[in-house]
């Protein structure tokens, strides 16, 4: 260790005599994380490979440490040291992130022949189970997302759509009446209207309580954790519980008769790669899936939207909103599709609040093979990942950055002019094969939430400054509350 220290003391800037304790142990520390790196560099066998500038240690624990305190300011950190491609370590293992138009229009051109599943955290792999699209690759995968436009394309989402609105309506109703509301009153009303989508009916408290167990497991450290234990044992009850209600619905006849079941009529047709209809179980785990996916999603953006627009310098924005929801079906509210996506700028509102609060990465990627990207190597191994949240705070891309103009994504207004809103610079549920299916659903909610919301509440005001859970998704914390001002008749 003394040779060690010695050989990196000599080589630096400074002189070699260093006189005193503190000095000592400066240049002890300072040795430290270079040899971290230097010692990972050696035994991933990089020493003569040009990499993007960065740092990973052999083994990653401190980047991804700290990723998990605040993925965001991680993210904002990087790319103000080492631009918008640097290494770093994510989830224990080393990794590229980039998010430069031309590294992700690059990463386009072999994406789809790369695997997902080794990318993924232990614990959200193995909780994610099998039937997961995240851990699928090749027929498999896309068997699985071929059945997704069934249950999250524009019918079931004209489907979904009235249901979602009679629900908000009867939220907002009540919290009106409450004149108080808890960010965690939207997370749980996600979540109820998505089993009600998904499986028919809001189950008990006890299966409630599982989904955010589960959730919670997802990116525990390491599957002797607490979290992860409780995590699976949620899935289990969760997977027995819907398992047992399809059946009985199934058996009953209910399935064939009661339009509620729309999401599990689907997915009792659905067939894999090899043309075999999907066993119970696995419709059971795609409905749970799906509900921890979308509720989790749609919940984060609720929150977030509601922030932003309830912010004194967005009153432009709440005004906008405000007047589209009076003109909506002649003034009578949201009742249909048709009536949400003719709501432009309330759209607006929901896309660029997913730009100013990042919820999370994109998907993670397993490079298989050495190979180039933005004329940098990547050693196989590495995981590779278009992170959504450096174009989204690019200057160049989106002028005034950290404003929140919905304008952005108004197509033919001046403002959407200056910005470059494409596939390769927007793209917040990922891209590729594994992008999210489900951000179509969680805008469309969004879209009623904040229309129906802003309609019967004057005024929302948080009572301290807002706090967020960062992981697994960036989201409001449950304890965050609003003080409302019901709207006068």
């Amino acid at each position: 260790a003394r040779a060690m220290r010695h050989a990196v003391v000599s080589r630096g800037a400074t002189p070699v005599a260093v006189r005193g304790r503190r000095a000592r142990c400066a240049v002890t520390r300072g040795a430290s994380m270079d040899l971290g790196q230097a010692l990972g560099e050696r035994l991933r066998g990089e020493t003569r490979m040009n990499l993007p500038p960065g740092r990973v240690g052999a083994f990653g624990v401190r980047e991804t440490l700290e990723y998990l305190r605040d993925p965001n300011a991680f993210v904002a950190t990087r790319v103000a040291k080492y631009g918008p491609v640097f290494k770093t370590g994510f989830f224990f293992k080393p990794a590229v992130v980039f998010g430069s138009r031309d590294a992700v229009s690059e990463f386009k051109s072999f994406e789809s022949a790369l695997p997902a599943d080794e990318a993924l955290p232990e614990t959200f792999r193995e909780l994610h189970t099998a039937y997961g699209a995240l851990r699928q690759s090749g027929r498999e995968h896309k068997a699985t997302r071929a059945n997704f436009s069934k249950v999250l394309g524009r019918a079931a989402l004209a489907a979904y759509a009235p249901v979602v609105a009679e629900d908000v309506r009867a939220f907002v109703s009540g919290k009106a009446k409450e004149k108080t509301m808890r960010a965690g009153d939207i997370k749980r009303f996600a979540l109820e209207m998505l089993f009600e989508l998904f499986i028919g009916h809001v189950p008990d408290e006890r299966y409630i309580q599982a989904m955010y167990a589960y959730n919670a497991g997802l990116l525990s450290l390491g599957k002797f954790s607490a979290e992860y234990k409780k995590g699976k044992q949620a899935l289990e009850e969760l997977l027995a519980y819907i398992e047992s209600h399809y059946r009985d619905i199934k058996t009953s006849g209910a399935l064939e008769r009661d339009p509620k079941y729309f999401f599990l009529k689907q997915y009792s047709e659905a067939v894999d790669e090899n043309g075999a209809r999907f066993p119970d179980d696995r419709i059971a785990t795609t409905a749970v899936l799906m509900v921890w996916g979308s509720y989790i999603e749609a919940a984060a953006l609720m929150g977030h939207a509601l922030v932003l627009l309830g912010d004194a310098k967005n009153t432009h924005a709440l005004a906008e909103v405000r007047s589209e929801y009076k003109a909506t079906n002649r003034g009578l509210g949201i009742r249909s599709l048709e009536d949400v996506t003719s709501a432009k700028y309330t759209e607006a509102v929901a896309k660029e609040s997913l730009r100013v609060t990042p919820q999370t990465a994109g998907g993670l990627r397993v490079n298989p093979t050495n190979r180039k990207l933005a004329g940098y190597d990547i050693p196989a191994g590495y995981t590779l990942t278009a992170d959504p949240r450096i174009p989204f705070k690019d200057e160049a891309l989106f002028p005034d950055v950290d404003a929140f103009k919905p304008e952005r994504f108004i197509s033919g207004s001046a403002e959407s002019q200056r910005n470059v809103v494409t596939g390769d610079t927007y793209f917040p549920g990922g891209m590729g094969q594994h992008q999210c299916p489900g951000i179509s659903l969680a805008v469309v909610m969004t879209q009623i939430f904040l229309a129906e919301f802003s309609a019967a509440i004057d005024s929302w005001t948080p009572t301290s400054t807002p706090t967020y859970v960062q992981i697994p998704i960036v989201i409001l914390a449950d304890d965050c509350v609003f003080d409302l001002e019901p709207a006068t008749a």
